[in-house]
């Protein structure tokens, strides 16, 4: 599959940290697929990433070359760009294989958008609170 893919993504403790919960869209010309999940205890942040791995992870299952990954967490995107340091040591782990899945596809960027145009992944995260 060559033609290009979006991951929206969004995770979130209620409270930070606290019970934890993920959500991910995937979009293909062709195809979307969406999950959200409980974690666990965890952090925003890390709830971000965790998020962000799972998109990412169906993309690749799904033959995508091409990804666009767009977030509202300014830091977890500064973060996969290099642009902020990873201070706590238990997000390093999670940056890296953010690195690892970005390495495999032929074109890869992520970019920070607000919390209104990451609505639908925001509100998978929702949904699994609710439930």
């Amino acid at each position: 599959m060559t033609a290009p893919a979006v991951v929206k993504f969004d995770g979130g403790a209620r409270p930070n940290p606290g019970p934890a919960a993920i959500g991910y869209i995937v979009e293909a010309d062709d195809w979307t697929e969406e999950g959200s999940d409980h974690i666990g205890e965890s952090t925003n942040n890390r709830a971000e990433y965790h998020a962000l791995i799972q998109g990412l992870e169906l993309a690749s299952e799904k033959g995508c070359t091409d990804v666009e990954a767009r977030g509202d967490s300014e830091v977890i995107v500064k973060q996969v760009r290099g642009e902020y340091g990873v201070n706590q040591s238990e997000l390093r782990p999670l940056r890296n294989r953010v690195q690892e899945l970005a390495d495999e596809f032929e074109n890869f960027e992520i970019r920070h958008v607000s919390r209104d145009e990451n609505k639908e992944a925001d509100e998978l995260v929702g949904m699994v609170f609710s439930n």
